[in-house]
């Protein structure tokens, strides 16, 4: 039995599943990633956020309770590889249930995975997951305007850039999607897999 085999759980805990990656409910075992990447000031530096200085002890406290019990508004899900190896994390936020409105936000933090597209197949997974079992019609999200990778990944996911945003002196782009527009384009095949590796 490999080690990906034996670090799977009994129980079936993903919500999506692709030949690259996988997205599944997060596990106490993802504490420790978590923490070394909100902690690492160059990922920090992406979200534009100072990095996490709490000790770990502080940081699991929050994270398990957060993971137990849930937070109104949110839910942060884990991205592994084909291997089962935790490479980054995905998430809504801010979530308005009567205006159907969400916050997005994706990170692929393991460096051996950045540049492969496996952020902008994620997004689109994500995406097709909320529109189907989540009340949403528009997801948004901000992203910094100088990451020109990001604002591609999104734009090949589906999103819009809609205004610029100044937040904490540094400039951010909005971007959004609409659950009409995106399953139209869904149908016509523009998110199919080998269409978004061709982009």
């Amino acid at each position: 039995m490999s080690q990906a085999d034996q670090a799977r759980p009994a129980v079936d805990d993903s919500i999506v599943r692709r030949a690259r990656f996988t997205i599944r409910y997060k596990r106490e075992s993802d504490a420790r990633d978590d923490y070394a990447w909100r902690t690492d000031p160059e990922i920090a530096r992406f979200d534009g956020n100072a990095p996490l200085t709490d000790p770990f002890e502080a940081f699991f406290v929050s994270f398990e309770h957060q993971r137990r019990y849930g937070v109104v508004g949110r839910e942060a899900f884990s991205v592994d590889d084909a291997e089962g190896r935790h490479i980054g994390n995905v998430m809504y936020y801010n979530a308005d249930s009567v205006g159907g409105e969400a916050e997005f936000g994706i990170g692929i933090c393991s460096p051996e995975h950045q540049d492969r597209g496996l952020g902008t197949e994620a997004t689109v997974a994500f995406l097709d997951f909320l529109w189907r079992e989540r009340p949403f019609h528009r997801v948004v999200l901000h992203t910094l305007a100088w990451n020109v990778r990001a604002i591609a990944c999104f734009e090949h996911a589906g999103f819009s850039q809609v205004a610029r945003v100044l937040r904490r002196g540094e400039w951010f782009i909005r971007m959004e999607a609409r659950r009409e527009w995106w399953l139209m384009w869904q149908a016509e095949g523009r998110f199919e897999e080998r269409a978004l590796r061709q982009e």
